[in-house]
């Protein structure tokens, strides 16, 4: 099943091709953060530089792109591969996620890149599918991510229990120079069992796992815009705060 829905991936990449194509319009990001958080995790401990580059048509519909991101010392390193669908306020889109740091998996197929067995892959496929109601008049965000395959298997390695993130993010205030904003988010398994313990790919248990308070100050140096953002994160299921500031060095 995970080799299927990879395939499955990259045919909606060569739908998508054809325009992007014909559009050659690339994009390039690149930041500083002192920590890495994702869906409630502390993913990357230290400064960490992530980096993106994509291909899409004039109208960034289609997108197709690689991120990746590495923490400065080299004990984290992530290379993730994505196609993506916006249109309006709607998104859709699929991550092939590949974490690959030193120490994280006890078996060293999962260090194989091209390794998609479900059980012994260190990748996992996500979906997830947003809608942004500011053409509506209201900063809100809402978004459900699901994963489809790979290393979200459960305790026992036994099924894939399809583990669930879902988040609103809302923007409480925002002017020419600053943006505050807000965000909860929470995990739970649509196929979990028994054996497992009610354990999710995010946690021991399901339930509210990313509150985030955020602010941005909009730099500006010359033309370039460097916004920089304090954000602190709350994990009220594993009980844990985490503190992290970012700055964009790069967007084009």
């Amino acid at each position: 099943m995970m080799k299927s829905i990879f395939k499955g991936m990259f045919v909606l990449a060569a739908l998508a091709l054809p325009t992007t194509i014909n559009a050659q319009k690339l994009h390039y990001n690149a930041g500083l953060e002192t920590s890495h958080l994702w869906r409630g995790l502390e993913v990357s401990k230290g400064l960490t530089f992530n980096n993106e580059f994509a291909i899409s048509d004039n109208n960034n519909h289609f997108r197709l792109g690689a991120w990746g991101g590495m923490q400065v010392d080299g004990d984290y390193k992530e290379a993730d591969i994505y196609a993506s669908y916006t249109i309006g306020g709607f998104s859709v889109a699929v991550w092939d996620i590949y974490n690959f740091s030193d120490g994280i998996y006890a078996n060293d197929k999962q260090y194989r890149y091209f390794n998609y067995d479900a059980r012994t892959t260190g990748h996992f496929l996500d979906a997830a599918i947003s809608y942004n109601f500011a053409q509506h008049g209201l900063p809100l965000t809402l978004s459900w991510a699901t994963v489809l395959a790979g290393r979200d298997r459960g305790n026992l390695n036994k099924q894939n229990i399809y583990s669930t993130f879902v988040q609103a993010a809302y923007t409480v205030y925002e002017d020419d120079n600053w943006k505050e904003d807000a965000s909860v988010g929470g995990n739970f398994a649509l196929s979990n069992y028994d054996e497992n313990d009610g354990a999710t790919f995010y946690g021991k248990s399901a339930g509210v796992n990313d509150v985030r308070l955020g602010c941005t100050y909009k730099l500006k140096v010359g033309k370039a815009n460097l916004p920089i953002t304090s954000q602190m994160m709350w994990n009220p299921e594993a009980n844990k705060g985490y503190f992290r500031v970012a700055i964009n060095l790069l967007d084009i």
